[in-house]
């Protein structure tokens, strides 16, 4: 948007991506650290609140906008994953799914066969825009201010996903996975992608559907048969979202239900409390969706939404844009240091605590979180100072020697 140029966009995008790799590839060699470190709940709990507001919210919203197609989905879904009950030549719930919400679009014309776009495109390596979008990067480095959160993020969420994993009983070099990742990302940036990779999120999920490594690979070679013969788009006009958003669901659900049973009932308040700055996310993500579609329509001087007289406007009416907004901006960090900050006060281990809060201020100095963009250290946020206070007054509680009441309910 900022140089009106599409192609000029695209380059810098996958510069970033081969840019944003290498760093995660440099940065995997804290992550076995940061996985050591960093309780359980913590991890699970951001995980959790992901899972929660952008995949099963968003997908079960989807069903309820086409609920003949979506429910006879669901019901599927609902029958074979999560009641477990065995399906007719033990055919898999999903598959069983998608092909009857299919059926029903196609009997209702929500669905159709379409050939358009479908073709041979072979891989090509993208040399010379690749080069033009790292010379632009270059000549403009306040990029990175962008570029190296969204990766950072990139890099927490391997680690968190990786956990997931080791939490139903599936233990993999964390490491190794974010080093696959950043190699993965520059290969897709080298082939045009500006997309990163990542450990996806779901892993509950398939283990419940008796996934295997076959699974995985399966995924990756159906995805890119369908992209070497253009089939993307038309698997996108047969199978309608509806049909596919059941599974989604359960995948949200699944990682839900496994953060809290894989934590001791102890800790379940700080996964939950790792749930609120990804609430704040889909919040802040949907109130922009609505100004766009407004400029869309074509009214004019519609503001930003951390405009003054627009977010002083919307206080009054109760939606807190300032606030949410702060939340939202680094969520999948602050949401992990959240739920670290509680697990460690549940355990009595006020130093760690201390920790995470001077972390947290530090990071907000710097702009990793409740910032839009990455800059040098700012006193003048009031945020920096009120995690210090929050250490502050956990260090007094360790001066004082104040004593923590046993729970009542033995948790």
């Amino acid at each position: 948007m900022a140089t009106d140029d599409p192609l000029l966009a695209w380059q810098v995008g996958i510069a970033a991506g081969v840019v944003g790799g290498l760093i995660e590839v440099l940065g995997s060699v804290t992550g076995p650290w940061l996985q050591r470190a960093i309780p359980r709940a913590g991890m699970l709990g951001t995980l959790s609140g992901i899972a929660l507001v952008f995949i099963a919210t968003v997908a079960i919203a989807r069903i309820y906008e086409n609920p003949i197609v979506g429910f006879t989905a669901l019901a599927f879904v609902l029958w074979g994953m999560v009641g477990r009950f065995k399906l007719p030549f033990d055919l898999p719930a999903g598959l069983i799914a998608l092909i009857a919400g299919t059926l029903v679009a196609f009997a209702l014309g929500d669905a159709s066969i379409s050939l358009e776009g479908v073709g041979f495109y072979a891989p090509i390596a993208y040399f010379g825009d690749l080069v033009v979008g790292l010379r632009y990067m270059a000549a403009h480095p306040e990029l990175l201010a962008v570029l190296i959160p969204v990766q950072v993020y990139n890099f927490i969420e391997t680690m968190n996903n990786v956990e997931s994993a080791e939490a139903m009983g599936d233990k993999y070099p964390v490491g190794v996975c974010q080093i696959t990742d950043g190699v993965g990302t520059m290969v897709g940036g080298l082939f045009g992608s500006p997309f990163p990779t990542t450990v996806y999120i779901g892993h509950p999920a398939y283990k419940r559907m008796r996934a295997r490594s076959g699974y995985a690979l399966g995924v990756g070679i159906v995805f890119f048969i369908g992209s070497l013969f253009g089939l993307v788009a038309f698997l996108g006009n047969l199978i309608p979202e509806a049909a596919v958003a059941p599974v989604l669901v359960f995948v949200g659900i699944s990682i839900i239900g496994t953060s809290f049973s894989s934590c001791e009932p102890k800790y379940a308040i700080a996964v939950a409390i790792a749930f609120i700055p990804h609430v704040s996310s889909i919040i802040v993500v949907k109130w922009g969706s609505m100004l766009n579609a407004l400029r869309d329509m074509g009214l004019e001087n519609v503001p930003d939404l951390l405009d003054e007289a627009f977010a002083g406007s919307m206080l009054t009416q109760g939606a807190h844009v300032v606030g949410q907004s702060a939340l939202a901006n680094g969520a999948i960090v602050s949401g992990m240091l959240w739920g670290a900050f509680a697990a460690f006060l549940i355990d009595q281990e006020i130093k760690k605590a201390i920790i995470v809060a001077v972390v947290a201020a530090f990071l907000t100095g710097f702009g990793f979180i409740h910032d839009s963009t990455l800059h040098g250290l700012s006193l003048q946020s009031p945020l920096f100072w009120a995690y210090l206070m929050l250490g502050g007054v956990l260090f007094l509680s360790q001066v004082f020697g104040v004593e923590q009441h046993e729970d009542p309910e033995g948790y």
